[in-house]
């Protein structure tokens, strides 16, 4: 879906089909690098699977912007938090996607006080 119609329209079917409501924003009008939109797109993808599965979340946000050169993707929830990095595979294997790609994937999640994961790649 993401090379034929874009990132946005991905992201616009992800955000309908998710489990919460789901307020959106992608700035980048352009087209960026198909390797670039398919990071962000199984970053957002994942995290949403993340919040229908573990987060008791009542709703979400997803941010994609461009900034200083690079392409930042946020989702973050109002869950409970406390997801555990280390055990599960699939935010290893979204930090492992976004670092292929020279970015860095972050994530926050402090017990009740929800989950925030943040990837930042570079456009160049």
């Amino acid at each position: 879906m993401v090379s034929g119609h874009g990132l946005a329209v991905a992201l616009e079917s992800l955000a309908a089909r998710a489990t919460v409501p789901v307020r959106l924003t992608v700035e980048p009008d352009v087209r960026m690098p198909e390797r670039l939109e398919v990071a962000a797109y199984y970053v957002v993808s994942e995290s949403l699977a993340n919040v229908a599965k573990h987060a008791r979340a009542s709703s979400a946000t997803v941010e994609v912007a461009g900034a200083s050169g690079q392409v930042v993707v946020e989702v973050v929830d109002d869950g409970v938090g406390g997801a555990d990095t280390e055990r599960g595979s699939g935010l290893r294997g979204l930090a492992d996607r976004v670092e292929a790609l020279g970015g860095r994937l972050r994530v926050w999640t402090p017990h009740g006080g929800g989950t925030r994961v943040r990837a930042e790649m570079p456009c160049a």
